[in-house]
């Protein structure tokens, strides 16, 4: 459902407000354009940042909003304008309209819940859950105990193991894991999917920003093969991913 602003362009209505409730609703909505241009979200952070890049390429992909630079190395996120937004001054933040809010997770689950049901699994509660699962996968599991020992030592902004090769294999048994429990097929995806959900928007890019060579020449860590396919799917579906650019660019820097 759309409707149209006094200046004649789309403006979206999201599912919540469109009053839906059933599947078969869900469907008429996407189809009637639930997913296409328009939108006032905001997502402030750096680009070089893995928890602000998945939501600015899901906000850029479904139409409803777009990036604003928020440097913290200049103290931009402890204005009074962005404490108002997130207390806790932290990158990312988003604002929607009345709506501010922190932290990465919550950030993603609400830009897909109101603007693109889909990419949260719709209205099937097991594929929701098996997104959750992967989020907090990558959150909890892999992001404490991996991701943050191979990324965050090359870019500068942590220190190095006592043992990296030893943590590059421990990253890869569960990155193993992680391939035999999510990407079982039919579809590419998580979960088995056709078409990214947020979940692919949050792993893919993190295994993504693990992937680039300035992190195994430095680090020695590449990706596994099956992780490196499913990254390129990731990519191949999404019109965003020119965002990663000025990531890319920061880790080249690092080599």
């Amino acid at each position: 459902m759309r409707t149209i602003d006094t200046e004649g362009a789309v403006a979206r209505v999201s599912f919540i407000e469109s009053g839906y409730t059933t599947r078969v609703e869900y469907d008429k909505w996407l189809a009637s354009g639930g997913g296409s241009a328009g939108g006032s979200v905001i997502v402030r952070g750096m680009g070089i940042s893995h928890n602000v890049i998945p939501a600015v390429l899901l906000a850029k992909d479904l139409g409803c909003g777009d990036y604003e630079e928020m440097n913290i190395m200049t103290g931009a996120h402890k204005t009074p304008e962005m404490l108002k937004v997130n207390p806790w001054h932290q990158m990312p933040n988003m604002t929607d309209g009345d709506v501010n809010i922190g932290e990465s997770g919550a950030i993603i689950r609400y830009i897909a819940n109101k603007y693109g049901p889909d990419k949260y699994g719709g209205t099937d509660p097991a594929m929701k859950a098996t997104i959750d699962w992967a989020l907090e996968w990558m959150s909890t599991n892999f992001g404490k105990n991996s991701f943050g020992k191979i990324w965050y030592p090359v870019t500068g902004f942590g220190p190095a193991p006592e043992d990296q090769a030893a943590e590059n294999q421990k990253a890869k048994e569960d990155l193993e894991l992680f391939v035999k429990t999510f990407l079982v097929g039919p579809g590419k995806f998580i979960g088995g999917a056709t078409s990214p959900s947020i979940a692919d928007y949050v792993v893919a890019v993190k295994l993504h920003c693990i992937g680039v060579p300035a992190i195994k020449s430095k680090a020695g860590f590449e990706l596994p093969a099956r992780c490196k396919i499913y990254v390129q799917d990731f990519l191949d579906a999404c019109p965003s991913k020119a965002f990663l650019a000025s990531h890319d660019g920061f880790l080249a820097s690092k080599a």
